[in-house]
């Protein structure tokens, strides 16, 4: 090995950190958007964080780049919608998932059009079940 470097690289629980997928939640709602990191990192699969200001979200958005922002639409001083448009807007972000996270509809309108704006959507209050479900068909698609 001489003339080599070995870097060992953190694992939790026989997860490979690398692996993780990183996700950003923005919703003015810190219980809403707490409960929701939490039930994602229990999984190990994905890496989250939490802006609670939308007026801040898209500056994170841009320095963070993170694979996917779950995106409330309605918050004081900033629409989700806005954010969205402005993240498609920014060629660094092209490839960035955005989940409309909205109380606006219900779980069964979800089930019957599960789209805003181009963007799909998952129903609040979240659902643990839904939400893990839905961001695991998010990313397995185009991977």
């Amino acid at each position: 090995m001489h003339g080599s470097a070995f870097v060992a690289l953190p694992i939790s629980n026989g997860v490979d950190m690398r692996q993780k997928r990183s996700i950003l939640i923005v919703d003015d709602d810190v219980d809403s958007s707490q409960m929701a990191k939490m039930i994602l990192e229990k999984t190990e699969l994905y890496s989250v964080s939490v802006c609670n200001r939308g007026s801040e979200a898209f500056e994170i958005i841009r320095e963070a780049r993170p694979e996917m922002v779950l995106l409330d639409i309605m918050m004081p001083g900033a629409d989700g919608t806005d954010i969205a448009a402005r993240i498609q807007k920014e060629p660094l972000l092209a490839l960035t998932r955005i989940v409309f996270m909205t109380s606006l509809v219900s779980q069964s309108e979800v089930l019957r059009n599960s789209v805003i704006g181009g963007h799909p959507f998952i129903s609040k209050p979240i659902s643990a079940e839904i939400l893990l479900e839905r961001v695991k068909g998010f990313f397995s698609v185009g991977n």
